[in-house]
């Protein structure tokens, strides 16, 4: 009977601890998903990988964040809690394993980067020749990095050269070339045009060292030597200077790109999808774009375009989607640049001419029916202009 009576509180000890821990994960969850929401809202350009669980009698807390801030505040949130006795298994990227090397410079004219550590999966987005990544992870032989505008996916190694932060802040102290033509290449001398070091393509950074001729000697990200012509190239601080936001500027840059095919998650003249088309035109205007156009959508102000879109001028941002309705907010999918009078330019099976006017041979009904709200980006603000560099 004695057995018995031990044996009943034995387990009534343990489900009260059971029940304790489940109450003390809960807790930790709930204020997981606070801290997530706070520092991490956007999953495409912030890490916040992070959960509790019970694991046999203790509380384990497990994932990862890349934000130095957010750990302090999880940590201090298990403190406030009074569940210091909780594991603290979160890693802070970048990896303890990729030593001091972390970030890279991209040593191809397209670098794609891709939502797993694999090739057979969804391409996110694109980096471009001489530009830089924060490396925050290598799985299967792959690299997790956040590009310049902290857009997060996988490259593969081939397309990076890896630096650390001492050499990162000598190259963007570098004066830069920017490349201006559409396509272009870098070849093997200065004047045999029949061998090539790399392809090149509009946006693309490289390191001058002299010009011979009609050529720039550059240097490419892991040390190669090439010469690509003066007319498709020019020194990004002259350019930036020369170039300055406007709606004729902006019109210019994206006529150059009719005719490039679609591309999902593209951003590059090898293939844009919509949001990645008005990213590369901003940019060669000296304007940075966020990436995706449900994040374009809240740059610059809002326009009301007016009856027959009247209130739209050149170069406003148009954006495309469901629009708000039953107390749900409006769904961004699709963006484009207003040209005026109606017409309108964007990636849509190529990059093409449309028109939002009724009886217009470019008329798009489908895009009129889906249009939600428009952005007036110029003047650009401070935050969102290129600095000559590639910081």
């Amino acid at each position: 009977m004695k057995r018995l009576f031990y044996s009943l509180m034995l387990v009534s000890f343990v489900v009260a601890g059971c029940n304790t821990n489940t109450i003390k994960v809960a807790q930790i969850n709930d204020a997981i998903d606070s801290l997530k929401a706070k520092f991490a809202p956007d999953p495409r350009v912030a890490v916040f990988d992070v959960k509790a669980l019970q694991s046999g009698d203790a509380i384990v807390v497990r994932g990862e964040v890349d934000n130095p801030k957010a750990k302090d505040a999880l940590v201090a949130a298990l403190r406030s809690e009074n569940l210091t006795d909780a594991i603290d298994s979160v890693v802070l990227l970048p990896q303890a394993s990729l030593g001091s090397k972390t970030f890279g410079i991209v040593d191809v004219s397209v670098g794609n980067m891709y939502d797993a550590p694999k090739y057979a999966t969804q391409m996110v987005s694109q980096v471009l020749l001489g530009h830089t990544v924060k490396v925050l992870k290598e799985v299967k032989g792959w690299y997790y990095v956040k590009s310049e505008i902290n857009y997060l996916g996988w490259i593969e190694p081939g397309n990076i050269v890896r630096i650390d932060s001492a050499e990162l802040a000598a190259y963007n102290a570098e004066r830069k070339l920017i490349v201006t033509s559409v396509y272009a290449t870098v070849y093997s001398s200065p004047t045999d045009r029949g061998v090539s070091v790399s392809d090149a393509v509009m946006a693309n950074l490289l390191k001058p060292l002299e010009t011979i001729s009609s050529n720039f000697k550059v240097q490419m990200p892991d040390g190669r030597i090439g010469y690509i012509p003066t007319s498709d190239a020019e020194y990004y601080d002259q350019y930036l200077a020369t170039h300055k936001p406007t709606p004729e500027g902006i019109e210019k840059v994206a006529m150059k790109l009719i005719g490039v095919p679609y591309l999902w998650g593209g951003t590059s003249a090898k293939g844009v999808d919509c949001s990645g088309f008005c990213k590369t035109v901003f940019r060669m205007n000296g304007i940075r774009l966020p990436r995706d156009a449900s994040q374009q959508v809240f740059v610059g102000e809002s326009v009301d375009p007016g009856p027959n879109f009247v209130n739209l001028k050149k170069g406003d941002l148009l954006f495309f989607g469901k629009k708000a309705e039953g107390g749900k907010p409006a769904k961004i999918v699709h963006a484009a640049i207003y040209l005026g009078n109606g017409y309108f330019i964007q990636s849509s099976g190529r990059v093409r001419i449309s028109s939002l006017v009724k009886g217009d041979s470019a008329f798009d009904q489908y895009d009129l029916d889906r249009f939600v709200t428009a952005r007036r980006v110029l003047p650009p603000s401070e935050s969102i202009l290129e600095k000559g560099n590639n910081n």
